[in-house]
């Protein structure tokens, strides 16, 4: 009997380390996909990837930023899940990314580490959205 627990709960572990590695696929992909959008200054893209209140926030940053191309290149990218807090309205998923961006073709790639905090409202059926990031030194 105590062998045939020690065996569930290690698939439970193994499931929930597979759903864990899968969120942080999507969350990669999702970063990547956030930097294109924010280059192209593509306000379309970055609300199917954001909260409401965010794109409000990068729409008045874009119009700071002007017509000034911009480029972003992630060059190595790695997510680590730091909690997942179930809230009543929403999911809310701390997610540190880090690796190298090269922002400038002149230069080369530089280290950069950032928290996204990811929220998927509980009411609506978007998915996971960014809702607040910030740069961590």
């Amino acid at each position: 009997m105590l062998n045939r627990l020690r065996s569930l709960t290690r698939r439970r572990k193994r499931a929930a380390s597979a759903e864990v590695d899968e969120f942080l696929t999507l969350a990669r992909a999702s970063f990547v996909q956030m930097q294109a959008a924010w280059d192209r200054a593509d306000l379309q893209a970055l609300g199917m990837l954001t909260t409401g209140q965010l794109l409000e926030e990068l729409r008045c940053q874009l119009q700071e930023r002007g017509p000034a191309k911009n480029r972003t290149e992630v060059v190595s990218l790695q997510a680590r899940l730091l909690s997942l807090d179930d809230l009543l309205e929403a999911q809310v998923a701390s997610v540190e990314f880090s690796g190298l961006i090269q922002e400038d073709e002149a230069t080369t790639a530089a280290p950069f580490r950032e928290l996204w905090l990811l929220a998927n409202v509980k009411s609506g059926a978007v998915g996971w959205r960014l809702a607040r990031f910030h740069a961590l030194t």
